[in-house]
């Protein structure tokens, strides 16, 4: 019985997808009906890499004249490595809004296997546990779940790590996005509270922070903080995508 009811929703699912032909959230193509993940292949093998030479430390993109990062030598000491997968860009950029602003947390599953071959790139030291960057209460119960949680679950799953949810975000604030550069590391200064107890379990430099995009590093390098008050010795950070000032299409 239950065969019989799996092939007549794969078929309805087949003529639905025929009449009306869903659109992969990357690029817009149709035809990813069929597909559990919303998203083509292109779109999930084709992302843009980070340009170079960048920092060794946060991978920032910078001149050859090996010139003090821009961005991480405001960093607290705890991030000690930063990585992204993939640029904030095209297909990436559109599945990242797709994820925070527009509910859909099937395209996690895309997104998992860049991180994982980034981590297993050489350069990333190895982890023993991962916490994924926490979101506000309000903003959890309008989205319905966390963008971040939902990728460290995924990336956990996949490499056989454990999930330490040590991180709370109290407060409501506003939102990162549209803030000028100047502004976002005092608008998530001391957002984040780490649990002693728990995280005394934690006291190893494999810790992995985990969020959907970087921009500045304001977020995750706040959330650092709060885990290095609670005894985290070593914090290394991984993003999906990251956004590259001055590159095109950021």
């Amino acid at each position: 019985m239950r065969a019989a009811r799996e092939r007549f929703r794969k078929g309805l699912r087949s003529w639905s997808e025929l009449l009306l032909p869903s659109r992969c959230l990357g690029c817009g193509g149709v035809g990813v009906g069929q597909e559990p993940v919303p998203v083509c292949i292109r779109c999930r093998t084709r992302f843009t890499p980070l340009p170079g030479p960048s920092c060794p430390r946060c991978q920032s993109p910078r001149g050859p004249d090996g010139a003090t990062c821009p961005l991480c030598t405001e960093w607290p000491p705890a991030v000690r490595w930063c990585r992204s997968a993939t640029r904030f860009h095209g297909p990436a950029a559109a599945l990242v809004r797709a994820l925070k602003y527009e509910g859909w947390d099937r395209v996690v599953p895309a997104l998992v296997p860049p991180l994982v071959r980034t981590l297993r790139s050489g350069d990333a030291p190895r982890v023993d546990r991962i916490v994924p960057v926490p979101t506000t209460p309000g903003r959890l119960k309008e989205r319905g779940f966390n963008p971040a949680r939902r990728i460290a679950e995924e990336l956990g799953e996949a490499l056989g790590i454990p999930i330490a949810r040590v991180l709370t975000r109290p407060t409501e604030g506003p939102r990162q996005v549209g803030l000028p550069p100047s502004q976002r590391a005092a608008n998530v200064r001391g957002a984040f509270i780490a649990e002693r107890v728990v995280s005394n379990s934690l006291r190893s430099p494999q810790v992995l922070l985990v969020d959907d995009v970087l921009t500045t590093g304001a977020t995750v390098a706040a959330a650092a903080v709060a885990l290095a008050q609670a005894g985290v010795a070593e914090v290394g950070v991984l993003t999906f995508a990251r956004a590259v000032p001055g590159a095109p299409g950021s």
